[in-house]
C-alpha cells in the first residue's frame, strides 16, 4: 500500500483539458507520476476540424471499470478498499513515485468531504475551466459511450445514433446539468483549500522542471493549438482559458 503524500487526487469536469492538463503535468520532474497506467488500452485520440483530443492513463469512475462506486465513495468503500481500488489502474506500485487518482466523479460534495477527511496530507490537483466553455468542447468533440473514457453515467437515454456533435437532447441536458453541479463544488473547494492557482505557462511549468524533450514540446504545442490560441491560425493570441488549483503541493512548487 503506498502512502498518503504519494497521492495525487486530480479533480476537473467533462470538457475542461484536464486529459491534456495531465499529460503537461506527467512532463514534470518536480511531481513524479508514475506512468504505468498508460499501455495500448488507455490510450485515445481524434483530430476534428477544430479539436485535438488525447487521452491517455486511466480514468476512473462508473463506465470506466474501475470505480464503478465513486458517485458515492463514502457509501460504497472504506478507505482502504477505497485506495486498493485506484491502484488496480496501475502495473507498478512502489514507494517511491506518485500516484495520480483521476476522476470527475471527485467533484461531488460528498466525495470531496469524505476524501479531505480521509486523506488530508495527499495532494490535490483541480483543473478550472468556464463551464460554458467546457460543456461546447465536450458536446462538440466527444460521444456518452463510444469513445474513451465512457462517459455512460452521464446518459439518461439510450442514444445508438449518437455520433460526436450530435446527441440527443436528454443526455446533453443532463451532461450540462451535472457539470454546472460539479463545477460550482469545485470551485467551493478551491475558494477553501487551494493554495496557490496559476495557468499553465512556459514559465510555470519550468518552475515544475517540466522536461522539454520532443513529448514535452509536443504535449504543449497542442496544449496552446487546443486551449490558449484563436482557431484562425493567423490571429493566434493567448487566452489562458484554463487554471490549475493546487493544495498540499507548496513541497512541490516551491
Amino acid at each position: 500500500m503506498i502512502r498518503d503524500d504519494q497521492i495525487v487526487f486530480f479533480l476537473g469536469i467533462p470538457g475542461s483539458g484536464w486529459a491534456k492538463i495531465d499529460s503537461l503535468l506527467r512532463c514534470c520532474k518536480k511531481f513524479k507520476f508514475n506512468e504505468s497506467d498508460i499501455n495500448e488500452n488507455t490510450v485515445w485520440q481524434r483530430n476534428t476540424n477544430r479539436y485535438y483530443l488525447n487521452h491517455k492513463g486511466h480514468f476512473l469512475g462508473p463506465g470506466s471499470g474501475v470505480g464503478e462506486g465513486f458517485m458515492d465513495i463514502g457509501a460504497n468503500y472504506t478507505r482502504e478498499s477505497f485506495i486498493e481500488e485506484c491502484l488496480k489502474v496501475y502495473d507498478d506500485v512502489n514507494d517511491e513515485d506518485n500516484y495520480m487518482f483521476k476522476c470527475h466523479w471527485f467533484c461531488e460534495r460528498h466525495n470531496i468531504n469524505w476524501l479531505i477527511r480521509n486523506f488530508p496530507n495527499s495532494k490535490y490537483i483541480a483543473v478550472l475551466r468556464d463551464v460554458e466553455l467546457c460543456n461546447h468542447r465536450w458536446l462538440e468533440s466527444m460521444t456518452f459511450n463510444k469513445d474513451y473514457p465512457n462517459y455512460s453515467a452521464w446518459m439518461v437515454k439510450e442514444d445508438p445514433d449518437e455520433e460526436f456533435g450530435k446527441h440527443c437532447i436528454e443526455n446533453e441536458q443532463n451532461l450540462r446539468r451535472l457539470n454546472r453541479l460539479h463545477d460550482n463544488e469545485l470551485r467551493s473547494f478551491v475558494r477553501r483549500y487551494a493554495d496557490i492557482i496559476f495557468c499553465p505557462t512556459k514559465y510555470m511549468l519550468d518552475r515544475m522542471d517540466f522536461e522539454w524533450d520532443e513529448k514535452g514540446h509536443h504535449e504543449f504545442t497542442w496544449y496552446k493549438r487546443c486551449y490558449i490560441s484563436d482557431v484562425n491560425l493567423y490571429t493566434r493570441a493567448p487566452k489562458y482559458e484554463t487554471s490549475i488549483a493546487f493544495y498540499n503541493c507548496n513541497e512541490i512548487l516551491f
